[in-house]
């Protein structure tokens, strides 16, 4: 009987979340929701290895989620996305463009997107 062989996940199966992320943009295909930017939330997890970062507690050991945050809030507000599927995978294709993080789950909600609707939101996971 021959053994599966699985590709391991993460080395840690650590996750660093970068929640109720605010910005506005311009998102939607209606003419009303073209001509202005509006708010949108994203919430962002990143899955990385930590364990270097926690042992040395060096912040040049960690992954810059300051500057990942300062990435997410510039492919929002720099795009002008019809769909929330667009801007969620390019928010997760900019957060792979980091070495150290091996798979990003996404989550773009739009509130107000539809009249009884609180919001509605699009969850993606992408990985290397």
């Amino acid at each position: 009987m021959s053994a599966i062989l699985r590709k391991p996940t993460s080395p840690g199966g650590d996750w660093i979340h970068l929640r109720k992320v605010k910005v506005r943009c311009v998102l939607g295909v209606h003419p009303a929701e073209r001509g202005h930017p509006r708010p949108v939330i994203l919430n962002v997890s990143l899955e990385c290895d930590t364990r270097q970062a926690a042992k040395s507690d060096k912040l040049g050991d960690a992954l810059n989620y300051e500057r990942i945050e300062a990435e997410v809030i510039a492919i929002a507000k720099q795009g002008r996305f019809r769909l929330i599927e667009t801007l969620a995978e390019r928010v997760a294709e900019g957060c792979l463009s980091h070495p150290q993080v091996i798979r990003a789950r996404v989550v773009v909600d739009k509130p107000g997107a539809l009249p009884h609707t609180e919001s509605v939101a699009v969850e993606i996971c992408r990985g290397k």
